[in-house]
């Protein structure tokens, strides 16, 4: 091997996704099932239709799917989880505005007995008040300190802004939810959204038949129904919004519109005009606004897809006294990429960087489930992934400049300054 020779360069031009076995459990519960794993590890991802758009009452979504495991008549918390370490296991939580779920991670040996813990602890589940008591006091104090950052601010009226207030995606607790919360808000939402409901469940791991009917087993406990739920749309509120912060010494910025889904036939194109503004390192933002000014230590922009709706933003913190300064540069870059052509290098450059990272994001089963959850979530085409790529490498610089002017459009902009 000669190591003064660069090795060639190979473009991705496909990826081979493997699918997921599809399994129908007790009261139609879908499993499906990757077996395919070079090691012991085993991951049981299940996931609800209980995000905090389905609450009715702000912050019920996010404690309930955190107190699952919060004790029962028989159990404390504190009695499952130290039986789940016992095993070698250990479980996660997350909430977002669409859905809600349990990751429970264990070796394929004990994994049986780890999910029987779960089980357990989760059909009975009682929120105990103690538990319940400890874990708002822990998000309130939370709340109070990040209620101090300009950051935390512009995100949640930036939020507001992009979608309205009587939109679920533009709400956020106010200190007042946090005193109005009951743990019997908690038991009704558990009740209705995670007892009565059906979830959907992601296995990676070379298990064996037997964990499949435990499985099964849990889901006969379960509700066949998947939670109704009513679209609302957006309202936005264009234009410039500040959020008066006194004493900060810097400013949050964040500026963005309503955009497109996976499903729209631009998406391909403006994930790639995305990546050359403010996607990667090596982005026009970042080469202007950190590198060249010296205004921030990093800004960044994104296509942000929800269920129900999609939108691009940038984001950075700054000096308050180059607030404006940045924003200027801001709508510079952008209305570059409305007017001027890119260059063929650095077209090359992010057309390498983005199929390097989808290489790197479909490495090892985990992946290959995440990427197929992408899809099946999304409602998309198997050839997905693939259809992806092949828009890479076919866009032009003329096909982003013509987005570029379709959705760079000040006038559509939603502008937030916190500070």
């Amino acid at each position: 091997m000669n190591r003064n020779t660069a090795p060639e360069i190979v473009k991705a031009k496909q990826l081979d996704l493997v699918l997921p076995q599809e399994i129908k459990l007790e009261n139609d519960v879908t499993l499906f099932w990757m077996k395919e794993v070079k090691d012991e590890s085993v991951k049981l991802e299940i996931e609800w239709y209980a995000g905090t758009k389905y609450q009715t009452k702000k912050l019920v979504a996010g404690f309930t799917n955190k107190l699952l495991l919060s004790g029962n008549a028989t159990k404390s918390a504190r009695t499952i989880s130290e039986e789940i370490d016992f095993y070698g296991g250990f479980v996660q939580d997350e909430a977002d505005k669409d859905h809600a779920a349990i990751s429970i991670y264990g070796l394929r040996e004990n994994i049986s007995a780890i999910f029987r813990v779960f089980s357990d602890a989760f059909l009975s589940c009682e929120f105990p008040q103690k538990e319940f008591d400890e874990e708002l006091n822990i998000a309130l104090s939370r709340f109070k300190i990040d209620s101090e950052k300009v950051k935390f601010l512009c995100q949640r009226k930036f939020n507001a802004c992009l979608f309205g207030t009587d939109n679920p995606y533009g709400q956020a607790a106010e200190l007042s939810d946090f005193n109005a919360l009951t743990r019997e808000d908690l038991l009704a939402f558990y009740t209705s959204f995670y007892l009565n409901a059906k979830p959907v469940l992601f296995l990676v791991g070379d298990v064996d038949e037997k964990f499949i009917d435990e499985i099964r087993a849990w889901t006969s406990h379960l509700g066949k129904t998947k939670p109704v739920y009513e679209k609302k749309p957006a309202h936005s509120v264009t234009g410039r919004t500040y959020v008066e912060k006194k004493d900060a010494i810097q400013s949050a910025i964040r500026i963005g519109r309503i955009a497109v889904n996976k499903k729209h036939e631009d998406y391909f194109g403006l994930q790639v005009l995305d990546t050359i503004l403010g996607g990667y390192f090596g982005s026009r933002l970042m080469a202007n606004i950190r590198e060249d000014k010296g205004y921030t230590y990093g800004i960044g922009s994104a296509v942000a897809v929800l269920e129900d709706q999609a939108y691009f933003f940038v984001s950075t913190e700054v000096a308050k006294e180059v607030t404006e300064a940045t924003i200027h540069e801001i709508y510079v870059e952008l209305d570059r990429l409305k007017n001027e052509p890119i260059p063929a290098d650095e077209l090359e450059r992010v057309k390498n960087y983005m199929l390097g990272e989808f290489l790197r994001q479909s490495d090892g089963a985990a992946a290959m489930m995440d990427s197929f959850k992408n899809i099946w979530f999304n409602e998309l085409n198997v050839s997905y992934y693939n259809d992806f790529i092949q828009a890479i490498h076919k866009i032009t610089s003329d096909d982003l400049m013509n987005l570029a002017k379709k959705y760079f459009d000040r006038a559509h902009m939603v502008e937030v300054v916190a500070g």
